[in-house]
């Protein structure tokens, strides 16, 4: 009834390729064997999970609790806790002190679950679930004691990838303290040890993961440097949503700099690279904010078509949200074009009279009171007004004025 400690490993990702991990977890899903099918939906709740895709892996994990109810299986249990508290973790701050308590208590009782079953890895995954829940909760110094026990683990086993991941959670770690400079030099060591082993796509998502650091540190030059490096690696490997990862974090570089041009530039290759990969959903969402940015460089025109192919894309994929999106932009859209359209006719009005605009509402507003005072001393020319009359006369003409004002 019992699971081998090798099979038991495969749970656990570890950075790694995530095509590759999904595609064994998918033939562990259509297995017939109960067991095989709760693994392959545990490791795919782990691949959700690293890549931050929580309700995705929460969904995979409930689905893997229904199933083993029916049977005598504690090793997938223990698997269960460890993704339990990884979730916590990865929620960050959104977690409340008591799911990071309930966190560090799932932990702890599968490392010793993995302990007892001979699970070194498993172990190691508990003992890196633990150490992120610490951090989390502000225990940095216990968090990396943990992380160790994961290393020491992982090197008796020969698994120099996998020490490399544990070196991004403790990078993660100081990050949390706002420690860029600590943060940058554990993934540096990642990527070190990925360079060793020639594995050029996780050095090119070690290069990413350095830049987006460097953005956090304020060190512009750096990160648009290490960013290009990141993306040319991407380039060089036929791997185009490595590179839309990076090209997103480059565009969002530019927006908080203030650099608008330099964001719609990168937009328009975002929009050519998805649609070169064939994602027609992600070159959908790509023109969507290729046209916020037009819009909010007043870019009326090319906004619209950016949103009618957007419009396109999305009903050809039968996208009914990404449809919505559209209809919603496509308001703000035709506000932003009558605002323009009103400002051009009062441009032009005021060339017309060769006044400017200001003036031509003042000129408007000194013939209206002109117009009452004409009226009200009138009325207190008439020999049956009273001074009491006139005043009332007066609050009425004053009021008419400062109506027009209001129109």
């Amino acid at each position: 009834s019992s699971v081998q400690p090798k099979t038991l490993d495969g749970v656990f990702c570890f950075g790694g390729d995530e095509e590759e991990h999904l595609a064994k977890a998918a033939a562990a899903r259509s297995s017939e064997d109960p067991r095989a099918q709760v693994l392959g939906m545990l490791k795919l709740a782990d691949i959700h999970a690293q890549a931050g895709r929580l309700q995705e892996a929460a969904k995979e994990v409930e689905d893997a609790q229904s199933l083993i109810r029916e049977l005598r299986f504690e090793e997938g249990r223990a698997c269960i806790l460890v993704l339990i508290a990884k979730i916590y973790a990865k929620q960050g701050k959104l977690s409340t002190a008591d799911q990071l308590d309930e966190a560090l208590d799932l932990a702890v009782e599968a490392q010793e679950k993995f302990q007892k079953f001979g699970a070194k890895k498993c172990e190691a995954a508990a003992l890196l679930a633990l150490a992120a829940v610490r951090h989390v909760a502000g225990n940095y110094e216990d968090g990396n004691l943990a992380a160790k026990e994961a290393q020491v683990l992982l090197e008796e086993m020969g698994e120099a990838s996998a020490v490399a991941e544990v070196y991004h959670v403790v990078a993660d770690g100081y990050l949390l303290r706002d420690d860029t400079k600590r943060a940058s030099t554990w993934v540096s060591k990642a990527k070190e040890i990925q360079q060793d082993l020639g594995n050029r796509r996780k050095v090119a998502e070690c290069l990413h993961r350095l830049g987006e650091i460097d953005i956090r540190a304020n060190d512009r030059a750096k990160a648009a440097a290490t960013l290009s490096e990141a993306r040319s690696v991407f380039k060089e490997l036929g791997d185009l949503k490595g590179e839309m990862v990076v090209l997103k974090t480059l565009q969002d570089f530019h927006l908080k700099k203030g650099r608008l041009a330099e964001a719609i530039g990168i937009g328009q290759e975002m929009v050519t690279t998805c649609h070169d990969i064939g994602d027609t959903r992600g070159e959908g969402n790509a023109l969507m904010s290729l046209a916020e940015l037009l819009l909010e460089k007043e870019e009326i025109d090319l906004c619209e078509k950016v949103l009618k192919t957007a419009h396109q894309v999305f009903t050809k994929c039968r996208d009914a949200d990404g449809v919505g999106k559209v209809m919603t932009l496509g308001a703000h859209l035709k506000n932003a074009a009558l605002k323009r359209q009103i400002k051009e006719s009062i441009t032009a009005n005021a060339d017309q009279a060769h006044y400017p605009v200001h003036h031509m509402v003042e000129l408007g507003l000194q013939q209206r009171t002109a117009e009452a005072f004409a009226a009200l001393k009138g009325a207190s020319e008439h020999p049956r007004h009273t001074a009491a009359g006139v005043r009332s006369w007066s609050g009425v003409v004053l009021g008419a004025v400062l109506c027009g004002v209001v129109r």
